[in-house]
């Protein structure tokens, strides 16, 4: 699933999610790697190719809100648990504001010399991380309490 944002008549960036468990993911890979296939089951989600158009990264409110509304869709028409993505090491410190913790700070992706974090989240702790107003903050409740029932 891809989500696209659009602000004021333009389409100012894109976030992805793919299914894990199906191998589709290419964390599933990594996680295999590592000894933690386990974690690549249904409900668990990887998010990748977050991208915002650099006009509008000036402050951390619009991220939020694409995010909040991404994964809000997500977690609203889908079973989610976690979220795994890899990224680079000052990505991860971006989605620390999310929720995301590192579970491995040595990935190698094939093709690329440089070092790759693999990092995690509950479905649950992105929303609430990334809810703006009492009105998402209380969706953020709702959405992430019915993605680790179900």
């Amino acid at each position: 699933m891809v989500g696209a944002f659009e602000w004021q008549d333009a389409f100012i960036g894109t976030m992805r999610f793919l299914p894990m468990g199906k191998g589709l993911s290419p964390v599933e890979g990594l996680l295999r790697e590592r000894g933690a296939a386990a974690l690549a089951t249904r409900g668990n989600w990887e998010f990748g190719r977050l991208v915002l158009d650099p006009a509008y990264r000036a402050g951390p409110e619009l991220l939020n809100k694409c995010v909040f509304l991404a994964v809000s869709h997500l977690a609203s028409e889908f079973h989610c648990n976690y979220a795994f993505a890899s990224c680079t090491p000052v990505l991860s410190r971006l989605y620390r504001r999310f929720g995301f913790s590192v579970i491995a700070n040595d990935v190698r992706v094939p093709g690329d010399e440089k070092p790759y974090h693999l990092i995690q989240a509950s479905i649950a702790d992105v929303l609430e991380s990334s809810a703006g107003t009492p009105a998402e903050r209380q969706l953020a409740r709702r959405l992430g309490g019915v993605a680790m029932a179900a």
